[in-house]
């Protein structure tokens, strides 16, 4: 099965965010699979093509933009990693996002994409879009005689592509009324649409998640499925991570306390294996529960002794406010401002208590790779957190969840955590059990490869 796979971001080559993480990892699994998959990409200013060895696989074409062209080139990294090039709108753009022209860029690539498989004669069987940045493709082949299966993933219902309705000549409708909504009318022109977890996937179609599209959601949940994200197993990986002081795994954890002890010495925090080290490596918005960890923090020092570390970036008074707290209780907090991947590792295996209390999380892949580093997460019960973090309570629990989004009930899942983390069999067991977890991505490969054959039939009706 050939697959046109679009995304606006996917490592190795440049990531925003979870995004980046699925869509490269994603199309490897898949073509495991036996699938044909081609990745296409805007060639974005900060994708260095020297680095990645790029040739040019097609030299200018033109793609119909509105009322004009636009030229573009196609360049390959390999056989199945592509990148549509136009200097304008992706080449002098460092950033993948964030531009006023947003929607007139990401229309461009869209058209681009299918105009060079066209062209090359590779027709795919498949049209797999990710988020609004490549929705543009699902609707404008929507009409295409003998089109090929139209899934659509959405990753986050906050970000959907609106924009004036000036813009509706982009898709070639010029007497629409009304904004142009690029997620909308990818779900309403999928065959199937996908989100990353089956929590997520059930609570789009309600009012306070879906973000104005929950009634098109609802119409359409019988092509709705929710497929968990995976992880890759080997940069995740504590026994072999080149980035720990120490090594370890389930049945080997004395590496996990060294890496503790050299967090706390590198951070000044004070050097004890014992002490509880509770973690946190997140964007700091309120989508990801920041404003519940600041307003938090107090009552962690009164009732605890344990300490607390934070690498991420965003919002500025919250980066203020952990800087602020690290500069009254040096002892105990912790922060790195910004983001080092170093670091990253270092935090996941060195933590005891990983903390995600997420206001909404499609997925979710933070809490993944910390149970592989035998951190037990403490996350609201929501999306896909719901769906990898089975509560303690369980039989086959791993974590600590809570389901209103109040500090109160927060602390109150904290101290749970930190009440079990005193019983050192109990603990060691949890933690265990959560290291065991298998997080790859061969089964959700599995689940796409089906929504494929299934989009595939949907199509020819």
């Amino acid at each position: 099965m050939k697959v046109l796979f679009l995304a606006a971001e996917a490592t190795p080559y440049i990531k925003v965010g979870g995004l980046g993480d699925v869509a490269g990892a994603l199309p490897q699994a898949l073509r495991q699979l036996g699938a044909d998959v081609k990745l296409m990409l805007p060639r974005h200013g900060s994708i260095d093509v020297k680095k990645f060895g790029m040739n040019k696989a097609m030299d200018n074409f033109p793609v119909q933009l509105d009322w004009r062209h636009e030229a573009c080139q196609l360049m390959a990294a390999n056989n199945h990693d592509f990148f549509v090039e136009n200097d304008r709108f992706f080449g002098s753009r460092f950033k993948a996002y964030g531009y006023d022209d947003d929607a007139v860029r990401y229309v461009l690539f869209a058209r681009a994409a299918l105009e060079s498989c066209r062209l090359s004669g590779w027709h795919p069987d498949i049209i797999h879009a990710h988020d609004w940045h490549s929705a543009a493709a699902i609707r404008l082949h929507w009409s295409a005689p003998n089109r090929a299966g139209l899934v659509f993933t959405i990753h986050n219902m906050a970000h959907q592509g609106l924009c004036a309705n000036s813009n509706w000549p982009l898709l070639g409708v010029y007497d629409a009324q009304g904004h142009l909504n690029l997620m909308e009318q990818a779900i309403y022109a999928s065959d199937v649409i996908t989100t990353v977890s089956p929590t997520y996937a059930r609570e789009i179609q309600r009012r306070e998640y879906g973000f104005g599209l929950d009634g098109l959601l609802r119409q359409r949940d019988k092509r709705l499925v929710g497929i968990v994200n995976g992880i890759d197993m080997d940069i995740w990986n504590p026994a072999t991570d080149p980035h720990l002081p120490a090594r370890f795994d389930r049945h080997h954890l004395e590496g996990k306390r060294k890496c503790k002890m050299e967090l706390q010495r590198r951070q000044g925090l004070k050097v004890d294996p014992d002490v509880p080290l509770i973690g946190v490596v997140s964007r700091l918005d309120d989508q990801k529960g920041i404003d519940l960890i600041v307003q938090s923090l107090g009552d962690l020092w009164a009732f605890s002794n344990a300490q607390f570390m934070v690498l991420g970036s965003g919002h500025e008074p919250y980066e203020n406010a952990f800087r602020q707290a690290t500069y009254q209780h040096g002892d105990r907090m912790a922060n790195w401002i910004g983001f080092n991947n170093e670091v990253s590792h270092l935090v996941y295996a060195a933590s005891d208590i990983f903390l995600m209390p997420s206001s909404f999380e499609p997925c979710g892949i933070s809490q993944m790779i910390a149970m592989r580093y035998g951190a037990l997460p403490v996350v609201r019960s929501t999306g896909g957190l719901v769906d990898t973090v089975p509560d303690v309570s369980r039989g086959d629990g791993v974590g600590y969840r809570f389901d209103n989004y109040d500090k109160g009930a927060m602390l109150h899942a904290l101290s749970r955590a930190l009440h079990d983390y005193q019983n050192t069999p109990l603990w060691h067991q949890n933690k265990q059990r959560a290291m065991a977890r298998d997080f790859s991505w061969d089964i959700s490969a599995r689940r796409y490869a089906e929504v494929y054959h299934w989009a595939r039939e949907l199509s020819k009706r």
